[in-house]
C-alpha cells in the first residue's frame, strides 16, 4: 500500500508508507531532461527530501504505481474554501453540447486541461464552469487583452463585478482576473481573496512554462483548471510542468469536428511563392531574417497584392508580422496601392480605437504583432502569415482568429514559402501544424512539393 497525501492548503502530494524502491520509481517518472541550449540537464519534480510532487501529476504518479502492482491510496485533507458568488448566467449564451460535455467533466474532476479549438468559446465554457460551482474565482492570463477581455466576459456573462489584478491595478473581487507577471513579482501571497477556483488561459505557451510552475505550485486551489486551444508540447519538459500545475487533458474537442459541425468556418489553404533577386548569405539568423523575410522587396510585394486582392473578395484581412519594422514597410505599401490599413503593436497608444475601427469595417486591413492568443475579433476572415517562424503553437492561434462561421465564407489562411533552404523547412514544419491540426480539411498535402521554388539556393556554410 503507497498512501499519497494532500495536505490541506497545499498543491503538493507527500507520499507515505511505502517501500524504498517506490520513492527512487516516482523519482525516475518525474524526472526529464532540461534543455539549456548547448546541453541538457536532468531536473525532476518529484523532491526526494520531502517526499512530495505538483498535484497536477497525481493521476500520473497513481496510474503508473498501479501498472506496477502497488495498491494506491489517495487521502485528500485539502477543504475546499472561497466566497459563493450567486452569479446569474446570462441566458444569450446557451451551450452547444461539446460545450456542456467539457463543464460536465471538469465538475467531476475537479482538475484538467480542457482542449478547444480556439473560436470553439474557450471563456464561455471556463465562466461557465464557475458559474455551476458558485464560488469565487482566479483567472490567470498573461496579456492585457485578455486581462480586460475576460474582466469584460465575467461581468457579461456572470452578472458579477470583475476584479483586475495587472495593467497597474490591484482590485480584488470575488472573480478576479490577473497577469501572471503581476503575481509572481508581487507575489501570490498578497491576494487577499480566498479563492475557490483557479483558472489558466492559454495554459499551452512554451516561453511561460516555468513561470507557469512557479506560480501554479504556490496555488493551493482544489479546483484548478487549464484552458488552451494548442495543448501539445514538443518538449516533454514544459509538458509535465504544465500538467503538474493543472493536471493533464482531460476533454479535447477536434478543430475538424468544429468545422463539420458549423461551429467554425471551412478554412482554405493558399501558400504564396516569389522569387528573390538577392540570395542572403548571412550566417546570423537575425541577419537572414532581415534580408529574405523583413526587408525583401520581392515577397512584400507579393503579400501587398494577396492583400489587395482578398479585399477586393470581401474579406477583413490580418496580416500577422513579427516585427514592427516589418509591420510598417507593409502598411506603407497598402498605403501606396490605395488600401487602408493600419499597424498595432504593443506600443501602439491608440490600439482600442484601431481595432473598434476594423471591427466595424472602416480598415479592411489590419497588420499586427499583437494577435496571436486569446484576442476576440471574428471579423477576421483571411489571414496571411507574413512573420514565418516555425512555432506550431503561435500559427494555429494565429490563424485560429479566422475560424469564426462567416456565412458560408471560407476562412482563407496563407502562408509564404521562403526560397532560402533554412526559412523554407520552417514554412514546411508551420504547413505541418496546420496538417496535424485540421486534419481532412487541410487540402495542401499533395500540393506541398509544388510550392518548392524552382530556384533553390545553398547558403554559404551549408
Amino acid at each position: 500500500m503507497v498512501v499519497l497525501r494532500i495536505p490541506d492548503g497545499s498543491a503538493l502530494v507527500r507520499v507515505e508508507k511505502a517501500e524504498p524502491s517506490v520513492y527512487f520509481k516516482i523519482y525516475d517518472l518525474l524526472t526529464y531532461k532540461k534543455d539549456y541550449g548547448k546541453w541538457e540537464k536532468p531536473e525532476s519534480l518529484y523532491d526526494p527530501y520531502e517526499k512530495t510532487f505538483p498535484v497536477g501529476l497525481l493521476p500520473r504518479v497513481k496510474k503508473f504505481l498501479n501498472s506496477k502492482g502497488y495498491r494506491v491510496r489517495v487521502k485528500d485533507e485539502r477543504q475546499i474554501r472561497g466566497t459563493k458568488l450567486n452569479s446569474t448566467w446570462n441566458e444569450n449564451y446557451s451551450l452547444r453540447r461539446y460545450q456542456q460535455r467539457a463543464v460536465r467533466k471538469a465538475l467531476r474532476e475537479k482538475m484538467g486541461v480542457l482542449a478547444l479549438p480556439v473560436g470553439s468559446g474557450k471563456t464561455v465554457v471556463g465562466l461557465r464552469i464557475i458559474h455551476e460551482l458558485d464560488l469565487s474565482a482566479l483567472i490567470v492570463v498573461h496579456t492585457k487583452e485578455l486581462l480586460y477581455q475576460w474582466a469584460e466576459k465575467v461581468e457579461e456573462l456572470l452578472g458579477v463585478k470583475a476584479g483586475i489584478v495587472g495593467d497597474n491595478k490591484w482590485n480584488e473581487e470575488n472573480v478576479t482576473v490577473a497577469m501572471i507577471q503581476t503575481l509572481l513579482s508581487r507575489g501570490a501571497d498578497k491576494l487577499n481573496n480566498d479563492y475557490a477556483i483557479v483558472m489558466f488561459d492559454e495554459c499551452h505557451r512554451t516561453s511561460a512554462a516555468e513561470k507557469f510552475y512557479q506560480l501554479g505550485i504556490s496555488l493551493p486551489q482544489v479546483y484548478r483548471f487549464g484552458l488552451s486551444a494548442t495543448p501539445w508540447r514538443r518538449v516533454r519538459g514544459e509538458e509535465i510542468k504544465i500538467e503538474a500545475v493543472v493536471g493533464p487533458i482531460i476533454y479535447e474537442v477536434k478543430a475538424e469536428d468544429l468545422i463539420r459541425e458549423g461551429f467554425l468556418a471551412k478554412p482554405r489553404f493558399e501558400v504564396i511563392t516569389y522569387e528573390s533577386r538577392m540570395p542572403s548569405f548571412s550566417e546570423r539568423y537575425k541577419e537572414l531574417y532581415e534580408d529574405v523575410i523583413m526587408n525583401n522587396e520581392e515577397r512584400n510585394r507579393a503579400i501587398v497584392a494577396k492583400a489587395k486582392e482578398l479585399v477586393r473578395k470581401g474579406h477583413r484581412v490580418l496580416i500577422d508580422v513579427k516585427r514592427i519594422e516589418h509591420g510598417k514597410i507593409l502598411k506603407e505599401m497598402l498605403d501606396r496601392e490605395g488600401v487602408k490599413a493600419e499597424f498595432l503593436s504593443s506600443q501602439s497608444p491608440n490600439r482600442w480605437e484601431v481595432l473598434e475601427a476594423y471591427k466595424n469595417g472602416e480598415i479592411p486591413v489590419l497588420i499586427s504583432t499583437l494577435l496571436k492568443e486569446g484576442v476576440d475579433i471574428p471579423e477576421i476572415s483571411a489571414i496571411i502569415l507574413a512573420g514565418g517562424g516555425k512555432s506550431d503553437i503561435m500559427t494555429i492561434q494565429t490563424i485560429g482568429r479566422a475560424l469564426r462561421p462567416k456565412w458560408g465564407m471560407k476562412a482563407v489562411i496563407v502562408d509564404v514559402a521562403d526560397d532560402d533552404p533554412l526559412l523554407y523547412t520552417h514554412f514546411i514544419e508551420r504547413q505541418k501544424a496546420l496538417k496535424q491540426y485540421y486534419g481532412r480539411y487541410y487540402d495542401r498535402e499533395s500540393k506541398l512539393n509544388e510550392t518548392v521554388p524552382k530556384k533553390r539556393r545553398a547558403r554559404k556554410g551549408s
